[in-house]
């Protein structure tokens, strides 16, 4: 289990208050995310409400593994048990599905040219939130609607 306390400097720069609810909420992860990324209004689309949720995705590495269902759900749960935030977390675990090591979520912009793939069901998505319980599969998720988005951690 990893407490994420320092983040990317970036990040309290130009989140502040985005920067301030995350350092208070004991945001915790498990061993196997390498980056973390967040989304949405409290993100750098800004314009969120006080009621927004914040939306963050747990970039993960992850070996195939026959139990990969239970690994992606221990994931899951590890940070979800242990939120504290006054908001919800609205929480994805993503991995590699292409052996494309997912460089697009460290970008914050699209760029058509960056991904060879598409974008398009291009990672595989676990979430249990929002009506989802599992993997998500060939649901049409197109990375470039995903953006703008900002890693704030990455494992050293």
């Amino acid at each position: 289990m990893i407490h994420i306390l320092d983040f990317e400097s970036r990040f309290a720069v130009s989140l502040p208050e985005t920067h301030t609810l995350l350092a208070s909420a004991n945001l915790v992860i498990h061993p196997a995310v390498s980056r973390v990324i967040l989304h949405g209004s409290r993100g750098l689309a800004g314009s969120h409400r006080p009621d927004s949720d914040i939306d963050l995705s747990l970039i993960v590495d992850l070996p195939p593994e026959e139990n990969l269902d239970s690994v992606l759900h221990e994931i899951s749960e590890m940070t979800l048990s242990h939120w504290q935030g006054p908001i919800e977390v609205d929480l994805a675990v993503i991995f590699d599905i292409r052996n494309c090591t997912l460089r697009c979520f460290d970008q914050t912009t699209w760029d058509r040219h960056f991904c060879q793939l598409g974008g398009v069901d291009c990672f595989g998505l676990y979430k249990t939130q929002r009506g989802f319980n599992g993997r998500v599969t060939h649901a049409g998720i197109q990375v470039k609607l995903m953006y703008p988005c900002l890693k704030i951690w990455q494992r050293k």
